[in-house]
């Protein structure tokens, strides 16, 4: 790997419902992107959440080489688009 860069993606959607951080990682392992991530989900009270469909935050910090950004951050945007979720930032750190 060349240069490694952070950076933090926060998505606002249905996370958990449409299991959208398994749809990325999926997305990524096929890709030939070197990057990887971790995340850390929100969800409001649940069964409120359910019922009134209040979406739910994802905030992921991944490590992603300087070659690589910009088509993992369109990776990022292309399963958001599919899954019906926002790209709130992506923010290198």
């Amino acid at each position: 790997m060349g240069k490694i860069r952070t950076v933090e993606i926060i998505v606002r959607g249905d996370i958990i419902e449409k299991n959208i951080i398994l749809t990325l990682a999926e997305k990524l392992k096929t890709s030939r992107l070197r990057a990887d991530f971790s995340s850390s989900i929100a969800v409001p009270p649940f069964l409120m959440a359910v019922e009134k469909r209040y979406p739910s935050i994802a905030v992921l910090y991944g490590t992603v080489d300087l070659e690589d950004i910009f088509q993992f951050k369109a990776l990022i945007e292309d399963v958001c688009s599919e899954e019906n979720c926002s790209m709130v930032s992506f923010t290198e750190l």
